[in-house]
């Protein structure tokens, strides 16, 4: 069952959000998303076609960086963790009203 959160948010949101919980640690501490645009659309519920779209949008945002040297593997910036950070945040106060 989707969250006050994830129905008020849009899809970009909700990429990051699923990026962000799906983070693998290397030894040297970087961590990023194992997982491929492809892989993630169905994951998602969105098309390739929007998922490709989004990505750039969070690209284009500075939410996402590309892994040198991993082909289609991806590391969120802080300002993404900030975010995701504060949007938990604020579902846990709603979650505290209910």
């Amino acid at each position: 069952m989707d969250s006050i959160i994830d129905k008020m948010t849009s899809n970009a949101y909700k990429v990051l959000k699923y990026m962000y919980s799906c983070q693998i640690e290397l030894p040297d501490g970087t961590k990023y998303v194992p997982l491929s645009q492809v892989e993630m659309a169905p994951l998602i519920g969105v098309s390739t076609i929007t998922i490709n779209k989004l990505f750039k949008q969070l690209r284009d945002d500075k939410l996402l960086l590309p892994i040198e040297g991993k082909r289609g593997k991806y590391e969120l910036t802080e300002k993404a963790i900030i975010i995701i950070k504060d949007m938990e945040k604020l579902e846990d106060k709603i979650g505290e009203i209910e």
